[in-house]
């Protein structure tokens, strides 16, 4: 780890939402630290993840997805994505190869240009912050389309560092890995060797449940849930008590998520008990309450309490 050729950096993923980079996160870490789902916003908030060999360690920044917000809980994310475009050494933008580059596209690289670094040969010197092009679910690209579309992101990003790839399968991760490995500045590893995220167990655990209501629901029920840990008992040596709460914008959302006789919530709960007890090794008592907290997405000190801000 001390080698004078070991590489250390911080590397944002940047993208519109529901492009794989949380799918990607997860890949790239082999630990599950950020949710998945194929809603749009699932990211709320910056999770690290982090990899480490020998030659070097890279701390990941997923990020909420860049949009249009229409809540404080939406403009919330945004700004946590642009604050991490700063003092990275890397920037990943995920985009979906398999369609053409949006008006979207185009206003986050104008949002990326004229970012700046130090320059890996000489500290001194300021250089524009180095850009990979992650362009994931190459499955789902047509042949015909590739070289048309690859060239539209080349030019609208500045940049000819790219790799295809579909996160879902691990398809050229690793060869987007060694893109983004040769961009960072040689030093030593920031993070234990056994550290792969910042974010706590409790956060974790919240973050469970609300991906398994996700994945369960439709329409606006998805966008208006938040889950807070209320308490966590380590007190049994073999088993962690954990009571959590969900919190909804409407009684109807909550009548939907408690279902007939309970049934919805009891098998949300079993489902995410079962994540939580293999991430933490050991048995889980999973309480789970729904309340209602109306707006609470335009509401800045729920949304500090949820940990959705910084």
């Amino acid at each position: 780890m001390a080698s004078d050729k070991h590489r250390f950096g911080y590397v944002a993923l940047i993208g519109k939402p529901n492009v794989g980079k949380s799918t990607l996160l997860n890949r790239i870490v082999g630990q599950k630290v950020s949710i998945v789902s194929n809603k749009p916003q699932t990211t709320r908030r910056r999770v690290v993840g982090i990899t480490t060999t020998e030659d070097y360690q890279i701390a990941f920044i997923d990020t909420p997805g860049i949009h249009e917000p229409h809540t404080k809980l939406g403009r919330s994310m945004v700004e946590q994505a642009r604050k991490s475009l700063h003092d990275v050494d890397v920037i990943v933008y995920v985009a979906d190869s398999s369609g053409h580059p949006n008006d979207a596209d185009k206003d986050i690289a104008k949002l990326l240009d004229g970012l700046q670094t130090h320059d890996i040969e000489d500290p001194e010197k300021l250089v524009p912050i180095p850009i990979v092009l992650c362009l994931n679910k190459m499955d789902q690209l047509k042949a015909d389309a590739v070289q048309r579309n690859v060239d539209a992101f080349i030019k609208i990003f500045k940049t000819d560092v790219y790799m295809l790839t579909t996160a879902t399968k691990g398809l050229n991760v690793d060869k987007l890995i060694e893109l983004i490995a040769a961009r960072l500045p040689y030093g030593p590893a920031s993070f234990d060797e056994d550290e792969y995220t910042d974010q706590s167990s409790r956060f974790i655990a919240a973050e469970f449940v609300r991906e398994k209501i996700l994945i369960a629901t439709r329409q606006e029920v998805p966008h208006a849930v938040a889950v807070q840990v209320e308490e966590w008992d380590e007190d049994n040596a073999d088993l962690i008590r954990i009571s959590a709460t969900i919190f909804v914008e409407k009684t109807s959302q909550r009548a939907i998520l408690i279902g007939k006789q309970g049934q919805f919530i009891k098998k949300i709960g079993t489902e995410a008990r079962t994540e939580i007890e293999a991430l933490l090794g050991t048995r889980i008592y999973l309480e789970l309450n729904v309340k209602v907290r109306e707006d609470w997405r335009m509401n800045p000190r729920m949304i500090q309490e949820l940990e959705y801000s910084e």
